[in-house]
């Protein structure tokens, strides 16, 4: 295949894979960082998706890097997680990429797979005890082609005002999805638009992890163990399907209304919402809304499960300054660097070490509502690192949509949904 078409492929096969945590910030638009100019610095260009407050706390962390780094400056562009995929395969396919693009919830395996970006196995060394939740989404063929900036996953985050006005223990969070239901109907209040759980059901990245939460804790699979057929339509699949039309449509606990997850987050200050699927960087928020909250693991159903997420770095295959970029990186995962990082944006650190990292341990002493991501990490998986599953998200997504708001029958959206799912594999695939 010829290079324009394998970009154009590419580019068919757009990334939805937007992690909620850099979702967080909801503004968009091009920003340049900070940096030290010094004529004989070989420059480094990064596209970032870090939005409003996390681009600040970036740049400065990019300045930092660029006073102690005689040789090397690097400064950044902010484009948003939405539109910073679209922006960075259009610059591929003119010729002119930025050194590194910043990959919003997990290292897109087409661009691997067509070389678009390198693998940085023999330029950056990873730190021994960096999360294993990372390999699945930075590995492919054996080559590792992103650098984890840091972690992200789903864990459950309740207002435990309603949850004691409703008569519920406010230190007990519910363990299997059937507590889940019975807290959630006892804390809802539909006259006054007060409803006990919400999650996203718009078609997009966060309705699509959502789905995959629920799925890993009914025990099921998105994809086959080889990665070339869906295994979503099963038990388990129908399962995490029918529970999320039910909390709207038959519990009723859960406004039936099209709107996001950020959306669900965003309304906590109205201390109307009993509990959402809530990723780490959106706690300072809740905090800031003075809601009496606390968070906990996602609860079961055969097992628990949640979505890993989290951004990566990726060093463009077209990059001049390859070595420049890898010293870039190296300094960013060491365990003191990471740590801060996370502390300081509210996320989950790329090794076991920035955990430990006493910079990290402030933050928690901080933050009540982060440790329970931590203990999330160990049953928390990452979307399948397989060329085409961002098609196959998507299709899932548009599923979720059809049973809750269009009233359709979840066995027949779900077999519909697979067939046309396993078509989008075999096509991109065979690209």
């Amino acid at each position: 295949m010829s290079k324009s078409n394998k970009l154009g492929a590419i580019d068919r096969r757009r990334m939805i894979g937007v992690t909620a945590a850099t979702i967080a910030a909801g503004t968009s638009g091009v920003l340049a960082a900070p940096a030290i100019a010094q004529g004989a610095k070989r420059p480094v260009m990064i596209w970032c998706h870090f939005v409003g407050s996390n681009f600040e706390i970036f740049s400065r962390f990019l300045n930092e890097f660029n006073q102690a780094t005689p040789d090397v400056e690097v400064k950044a562009q902010s484009f948003g997680p939405q539109e910073i995929t679209a922006k960075y395969l259009a610059a591929v396919a003119a010729g002119a990429p930025p050194d590194v693009f910043h990959a919003p919830g997990y290292v897109p395996p087409d661009m691997a797979a067509n070389k678009v970006i390198a693998p940085l196995d023999s330029l950056v060394k990873l730190d021994p005890t960096s999360l294993k939740n990372f390999d699945p989404i930075t590995v492919f063929g054996g080559q590792r082609y992103g650098v984890p900036v840091n972690g992200g996953l789903g864990a459950m985050c309740y207002n435990t005002e309603l949850m004691q006005k409703s008569g519920a223990d406010p230190t007990k969070a519910p363990e299997t999805w059937d507590d889940l239901i019975e807290l959630a109907r006892k804390m809802t209040n539909a006259p006054e638009n007060q409803f006990g759980l919400m999650l996203g059901n718009q078609a997009g990245i966060t309705t699509a992890q959502n789905y995959y939460a629920f799925l890993l804790s009914a025990g099921g699979s998105l994809l086959s163990d080889d990665g070339k057929a869906t295994a979503f339509n099963s038990d388990a699949g129908l399962d995490a399907l029918t529970f999320m039309a039910d909390i709207v449509n038959k519990h009723r606990i859960s406004p039936r209304k099209m709107y996001s997850d950020v959306q669900a987050w965003t309304e906590w200050a109205t201390r109307k919402v009993g509990s959402v699927l809530l990723y780490p960087v959106w706690t300072s928020g809740i905090l800031n809304s003075k809601v009496p909250s606390m968070t906990a693991p996602p609860p079961r159903r055969v097992k628990r499960g949640a979505h890993f997420a989290g951004n990566y770095f990726t060093l463009s295959s077209a990059s001049k300054n390859k070595e420049a970029t890898a010293k870039f990186m190296q300094w960013w995962v060491q365990p003191s660097i990471s740590g801060r990082w996370a502390g300081e944006s509210g996320a989950i650190p790329n090794s076991q070490a920035a955990i430990d990292h006493p910079e990290y341990k402030q933050f928690l002493a901080r933050n009540p509502l982060g440790q329970a991501f931590l203990d999330t990490i160990p049953f928390a998986q990452p979307f399948p690192g397989v060329v085409g599953v961002p098609g196959v998200l998507q299709i899932c997504s548009e599923m979720v949509q059809a049973v809750v708001l269009g009233g359709e029958a979840p066995k027949d959206v779900i077999a519909k949904s697979a067939t046309r799912a396993d078509a989008e594999l075999k096509r991109a695939q065979r690209t």
